[in-house]
């Protein structure tokens, strides 16, 4: 059976060309490292883990050094739990030398280091040597020196490799993921972009792929209108980095209201530079936000500069959002005005809050920071049916409202704050309550401004007020003499000018008054003025029938009063209004009697009319009637 098994083994032999494995020696560790090779290798690990070149090569030579301290003492360094304070004695270094013949290769080698010790007091060899024997590779030894004794690397084996391989790939993992963990800690709290590699149908989540790093867009984080397929580039804002995995997984989210922030501050460059600034935000995710905006610049509009022109600016975040609506709010130092503020679109026009609002005292935003501060109730009054807008789709207006003031808001129309006896002061009063509270905190703001009043109003006197009278009545008798020498042949008048009274202007020359001369008036009665509007004539002129409308030629044939009553209609505003006369007295007459008998043509007509509506009359109904 031996024979045949070795015949079938060197048959497999010639058919692969080459000796199985079991037969193959191993290969032996001459030391000798290929230059270009290696920097190759480092080149692209670098590519892929974020680690330096440098990094590389110190990596390999803490692997090879604890690789060949497992290899030489198996027992002491493979058992990690091993408490024996021996290992941390036992040591030993490695060095890379560049071969002088080939300088695009190097070889490495191992030096065992000890301990110069007396021979009397030597424990273990294995970090400790004698005078006697350290003087074999180093001159002169004192007691306390180090010795570094060369191994000869071409008796290490394949295990040895093997090791090497795996300590250096597992080092190397820790250096990557402290690489990265230093990359993306960097941009915690920033926007960044990644791609879909793969969605979670069940746990609507999906894994983001940002190159060297992962992240899970998880549920939380996700907006409702949100559709990504596998491939789709995602914006999403970085709230953390996972030290737990390997390679670190990203902490993301398109939920956060910091999420808005970033997306205004990239497409509104005043919110980078500092002229704009965010005061608070205050989100639900999907349905509406709310933003308090505050300008550091007087001469800068903070609402304006953020919606843009026409708009495009908080467009383009809105579009990133997927339509949910953005409420650019301005920011007002006292609370009662934030809280008006914040109820927007809605109109408040009262508001019940504490008079601490209005103190100058009182610091509201020290008591907000206070664990036993108690938020206070605040009742928001708007004008009946306007209540609806202020609480908003499942009340997120009014919560959001509530959430970037810091109080608890309920909304009453105007109608039942009346029928509960609801105590409340009106914006009015709000306002200008705030505005003396702003007074009576920074009264260095407003004294200048009263001062620069009192020196204007003392340094007119009465002459100087009696001067002014007298330039101001001077110059337009001025203008109107230059304009009476220089002017064209008076053009004919308006009939508005024709009845306004003559008024005589005082003038500075008697000369002046003397050419000038009043002409007599002419009083000339306007008889075609229309004492109606046109609009109403118009109307009324719509509302007039013609002839074979007024004049019901059924009255013949009626036979029953109550229906002949029935038909009498009113006269209309038309007849009543007197039109302009665009017709002579004796054509004005001939009208008149027309209207008022009918003209002979009209008869023709009706008369035509009724034979050919009631033909189906017959002689003896004819005769009776």
């Amino acid at each position: 059976m031996s024979e045949e098994v070795k015949e079938e083994e060197t048959k497999v032999v010639r058919r692969r060309g080459r000796k199985p494995k079991y037969l193959e020696e191993p290969k032996k560790v001459t030391g000798v490292i290929d230059g270009n090779e290696f920097l190759r290798a480092t080149v692209d690990i670098e590519k892929e883990s974020l680690v330096r070149t440098d990094m590389v090569k110190d990596i390999l030579i803490k692997s090879m050094e604890q690789a060949y301290l497992e290899w030489s003492y198996p027992g002491l360094f493979r058992d990690r739990d091993n408490p024996d304070p021996a290992k941390s004695l036992i040591q030993c270094r490695i060095d890379f030398v560049e071969d002088e013949k080939a300088p695009t290769h190097s070889s490495f080698k191992i030096y065992d280091i000890k301990t110069v010790t007396e021979e009397d007091e030597i424990i273990d060899d294995a970090y400790q040597i004698s005078p006697e024997d350290a003087m074999e590779y180093k001159e002169n030894p004192q007691i306390g020196d180090t010795v570094e004794i060369p191994f000869d690397v071409t008796k290490l084996d394949k295990s040895y490799v093997r090791r090497v391989k795996q300590l250096f790939q597992s080092h190397l993992k820790d250096a990557s993921r402290t690489a990265i963990l230093n990359v993306y800690s960097d941009r915690i709290g920033q926007l960044i972009e990644g791609t879909v590699v793969r969605f979670d149908a069940i746990g609507n989540s999906y894994e983001i792929n940002f190159g060297k790093a992962e992240g899970f867009l998880r549920r939380q984080g996700v907006l409702p209108q949100d559709r990504f397929a596998t491939g789709d580039r995602v914006l999403v804002y970085l709230s953390d980095v996972s030290e737990k995995s390997n390679p670190p997984s990203l902490v993301i989210s398109r939920t956060d209201e910091r999420f808005v922030r970033r997306l205004m501050e990239r497409a509104i460059p005043e919110l980078t530079t500092g002229e704009i600034a965010i005061r608070k935000i205050a989100r639900e995710a999907g349905r509406r936000t709310k933003v308090f905006v505050e300008s550091n610049n007087p001469n800068v509009d903070p609402i304006g500069t953020c919606l843009g022109i026409e708009s495009n600016r908080i467009r383009s975040v809105i579009n990133e959002i997927r339509g949910e609506k953005i409420d650019v709010l301005q920011y007002h130092h006292n609370k009662a005005l934030q809280i008006v503020e914040a109820m927007k679109p809605a109109q408040v026009i009262g508001l019940s809050c504490p008079e601490d609002f209005f103190d100058p005292n009182v610091d509201i935003k020290e008591l907000e920071k206070s664990a036993d501060y108690e938020f206070p109730h605040i009742v928001a009054v708007v004008q009946n049916g306007n209540q609806g807008v202020a609480i908003g789709t499942a009340g997120v207006n009014v919560r959001l409202a509530s959430q970037i003031t810091n109080c608890t808001i309920s909304v009453y129309q105007a109608d039942q704050a009346i029928t509960e006896g609801l105590k409340y002061s009106s914006l009015a009063d709000i306002e200008q309550q705030a505005a003396a509270w702003e007074k009576a905190r920074h009264p260095e703001t407003v004294a200048p401004v009263t001062e620069k009043v009192e020196e204007t109003t003392e340094e007119k006197t009465e002459p100087e007020m009696v001067s002014e009278e007298k330039e101001t009545m001077e110059t337009p008798v001025e203008t109107k003499e230059v304009a009476a020498e220089t002017t064209a042949p008076v053009e004919e008048k308006t009939e508005e000018e024709k009845t306004a009274p003559v008024v005589q202007e005082p003038s500075s020359s008697p000369s002046t008054t003397s050419e000038i001369k009043e002409k007599p008036i002419e009083h000339v009665e306007i008889r075609n003025k229309p004492k109606i509007s046109l609009e109403e004539l118009e109307e009324a002129l719509s509302q007039k029938k013609g002839p074979s409308e007024t004049r019901s030629y059924r009255k013949r044939f009626d036979r029953n009063k109550n229906e002949k009553d029935s038909h009498v209609e009113e006269p209309s505003k038309a007849s009543t209004a007197t039109a302009m006369p665009i017709y002579t007295e004796e054509e004005l007459k001939a009208l008149e009697e027309q209207d008022q008998y009918g003209s002979q043509s009209d008869y023709e007509t009706y008369d035509e009319d009724l034979d050919e509506q009631y033909d189906y009359y017959d002689d003896d109904d004819r005769k009776r009637n």
